[in-house]
């Protein structure tokens, strides 16, 4: 369950969640807070994109955002580019159970991947394929229209790859820019795809490098989210992008200003905005990490508790080498039981599998750590 709370903004608001709840949202954003990254839930009648999947840290808070929404399956993941904080979760959602009609990314890319573009390799583990997205794209919404924008060509900066949606519906429009930068914004300029909108995702954090003076001004954007957080990222958002905002009309808003971020609607044309957190359930106490094997490969856990628990979307994280192992739904674990979880290269099978080779060093420190859905912190091991 949600708990919003209103922006104090220049544009008509509901007072209180009750009041959001009841006013029609045909089109609906939330930018998650994954501290200096993106994660954006766009939801429009019984469509819901996930664009882009912040980092391989923020994935609680990214889990904890789709069960608070009550997000059962995605319609699209939609990838602007590759950079880690976009791409991070990348490998979790695509272990986790939760459904993906589709996968998309840029049609043009600045990297080169050992294994595999990221987005190829987390559809390909679904038995799908994604398909690559360019100036002039468009992808189904129910209610609305979803335009790709950009990429128009492709960049050696691979910001400047990213894919740049307009979302219409609810009698407005919003505009989310990925990262592009300065060359993106003016090629869209030059190409008389920029107009006026009511809500405008920032480009890039707010860095200074993106949101000029003339796209600022030719956007004129009622309400500008900015996904960052300035403890990681001291310079952003930069004052002069800010400027540049305020001067448009822009109110703005930033996601490291609530805990679970920033959430906006348009119904009727009309703009509303508000800083969200979510409500938590009772912790489920009791589960510990009771082995870890370098040399098997394998990991156990144990609940200590005097009751079943519930594992469904709790992952354990590798904190050496970044890789997630996400519990399908329905998975629990009763009182006084075990369970072990083992990798590709394990001598036998545990009662679950990890989809990746080498997950625990057989010499090296490599911690474990546990959180359940909430992306809450449940048990440690070295």
């Amino acid at each position: 369950m949600k708990k919003t709370i209103a922006l104090l903004l220049a544009v008509p608001l509901a007072l209180s969640g009750l009041a959001a709840a009841e006013t029609p949202d045909p089109l609906r954003l939330i930018a998650v807070n994954v501290g200096k990254a993106d994660a954006l839930l766009l939801f429009s009648g019984s469509d819901v994109y996930l664009i882009d999947t912040g980092t391989a840290e923020s994935w609680g808070a990214l889990s904890a955002a789709l069960r608070a929404n009550g997000v059962t399956a995605l319609t699209g993941v939609i990838l602007t580019h590759t950079d880690k904080d976009h791409i991070g979760g990348l490998e979790a959602l695509a272990c986790s159970s939760i459904p993906v009609g589709a996968w998309y990314t840029s049609a043009f890319c600045a990297k080169e991947f050992k294994d595999g573009h990221p987005a190829d390799i987390a559809a390909a583990s679904r038995n799908q394929e994604a398909a690559r997205l360019k100036s002039g794209d468009s992808l189904p919404l129910d209610r609305g229209t979803l335009t790709v924008l950009g990429p128009t060509a492709s960049s050696d900066k691979e910001n400047c790859n990213s894919v740049v949606l307009l979302a219409e519906g609810g009698g407005g429009s919003m505009l989310l820019a990925g990262d592009m930068e300065f060359p993106e914004e003016e090629a869209l300029m030059a190409a008389g795809l920029i107009g006026g909108v009511d809500v405008l995702k920032v480009g890039n954090h707010g860095e200074s490098d993106a949101t000029s003076d003339a796209f600022a001004a030719l956007a004129a954007p009622k309400i500008a989210v900015i996904s960052t957080n300035s403890v990681e990222e001291p310079d952003t958002p930069a004052k002069r992008v800010v400027k540049a905002l305020k001067r448009a009309g822009a109110q703005l808003a930033f996601t490291e200003s609530a805990s679970g971020g920033v959430e906006v609607s348009l119904a009727g044309g009309e703009a509303k905005a508000y800083l969200v957190s979510w409500e938590y359930p009772e912790e489920a106490r009791g589960v510990v990490i009771s082995g870890k094997s370098g040399q098997t490969d394998t990991i156990s856990l144990t609940n200590t508790g005097s009751a079943a628990v519930d594992l469904s979307g709790w992952f354990i994280r590798s904190e050496r080498g970044g890789q997630v192992f996400v519990f399908p739904e329905g998975a629990s674990l009763d009182s006084g039981k075990s369970l072990t979880v083992s990798a590709l290269d394990s001598p036998s099978a545990g009662d679950y599998v990890w989809r990746d080779k080498k997950v625990w060093h057989k010499s090296k420190d490599d911690a474990a750590s546990l959180y359940d859905a909430w992306g809450r912190l449940m048990a440690e091991a070295d």
